[in-house]
C-alpha cells in the first residue's frame, strides 16, 4: 500500500479536493483528511454526498479526538475498486485502511447509509474498531424502492443515457429542493452546497457508484439486518423523530433493542442531517463510547 498528497499530477485542476491524502487499497486511490490529535475516530458519510459533510459539521466539536474523515469508495474524490460492490466489500476496505494508517481501535461514527456500512464493519470485523455512533442510519430492509432514476441506470441500453445526459442536465436543477428536503426540518446551512462541493454526485462516474449502492439497498440490508444481535461493541444511535429520509421507529428503535450495547438518544426536532444541527450530542456519544471502554 502505498500512502501520498492529496496534490498529484493523476487530478486535473479544476477536480482537486479542498485538502486531504489518498491512500491506495486495491489498486483504487482512497481520499481521507486527518484531522487533531487523540484517540482515533473515522467518520463515514451517506449517500449522494463526501467526507466534507461530516468534516464541515463536526470538525470544531471533535477536539482532542484523531479525526479521520473518508470519501467512501466511488464517492467524492475515492475511485471504486473493479467489480461488484457491496457493503461487505466496502466493510473490508475500511478495516484494511484502518490498518494501513495505523488507527488502534477507532471509534466509527456513520451519518445514512454510512452508517449501514458501520454496521457492517462492526459485524464482519469487529476486532479492529471499539465503537459506533450511528446517525440517522438505515438498517433494515423494506426501505422502499430505489428512486427510479438509480435503478435506470442500471439498465442495459437506457443506463449510459441517465447517467451520461439526463442527470448532469436535470440534477442541478434538482439540487437546493434536494438539500432542503434531506436537511428539513433544519434549514440547510450558509454555504453547504459549495463547501461540500454538493454537485460533485452528477458527475457519472460518482452518481453510477451511487447508484449501484442505492439500487440494492433493500438486498444489502437483508443479508445483515438479522446479524445485529451478534455486535457486542457499544453503539450509540442518534435519530430524529422528525427524519423523513430514514424513520427512527423502524431502524433505530427495533434495532437498539436487539442489540446487547446499544442504546438510542432521540429528539423530536432533529432531522436526517442532526449532525448539523447538534454537532454536541455527537461529541456526546463518542465520549460515552471512550468511557464505556474505560470500564
Amino acid at each position: 500500500m502505498t500512502l501520498f498528497l492529496a496534490l498529484v499530477p493523476a487530478l486535473d485542476a479544476d477536480d482537486m479536493p479542498p485538502s486531504g491524502s489518498f491512500i491506495e487499497i486495491d489498486d483504487a486511490r482512497i481520499r481521507f483528511v486527518a484531522e487533531g490529535d487523540g484517540p482515533p475516530v473515522v467518520l463515514l458519510h451517506g449517500a449522494s454526498s463526501n467526507a466534507e459533510d461530516m468534516r464541515m459539521a463536526l470538525s470544531d466539536t471533535l477536539d482532542g479526538y484523531r479525526a479521520i474523515y473518508v470519501d467512501r469508495p466511488g464517492l467524492g474524490w475515492s475511485e471504486r475498486p473493479s467489480g461488484d460492490w457491496s457493503p461487505e466489500r466496502e466493510a473490508a476496505l475500511l478495516a484494511r485502511l484502518i490498518g494501513e494508517l495505523d488507527l488502534e481501535s477507532p471509534a466509527v461514527i456513520g451519518h445514512s447509509w454510512g452508517g449501514a456500512i458501520s454496521m457492517r464493519l462492526a459485524i464482519d470485523h469487529p476486532d479492529t474498531i471499539s465503537g459506533l455512533v450511528l446517525i440517522g442510519a438505515p438498517l433494515y430492509s423494506g426501505v422502499g424502492e430505489a428512486a427510479w432514476y438509480n435503478r435506470a441506470s442500471r439498465w442495459f441500453g437506457i443506463g449510459p443515457l441517465i447517467t451520461r445526459v439526463i442527470v448532469p442536465l436535470v440534477g442541478p436543477g434538482r439540487l437546493d429542493d434536494g438539500l432542503a428536503e434531506t436537511f428539513h426540518p433544519a434549514p440547510v446551512p450558509e454555504g453547504y452546497g459549495e463547501t461540500v462541493q454538493a454537485r460533485r454526485i452528477f458527475r457519472t462516474d460518482i452518481f453510477k457508484a451511487n447508484a449501484e449502492d442505492m439500487a440494492q439497498v433493500n438486498a444489502h440490508l437483508a443479508r445483515q439486518e438479522l446479524l445485529y444481535p451478534s455486535i457486542q461493541l457499544p453503539v450509540v444511535m442518534l435519530a430524529g423523530s422528525s427524519d423523513e429520509v430514514v424513520y427512527t421507529q423502524r431502524h433505530a428503535v427495533p434495532a437498539a433493542g436487539i442489540m446487547p450495547n446499544a442504546r438510542t438518544v432521540i429528539r423530536e426536532d432533529w432531522g436526517h442531517m442532526l449532525h448539523h444541527q447538534s454537532p454536541d450530542a455527537v461529541r456526546d456519544a463518542l465520549d460515552s463510547l471512550h468511557r464505556a471502554g474505560d470500564n
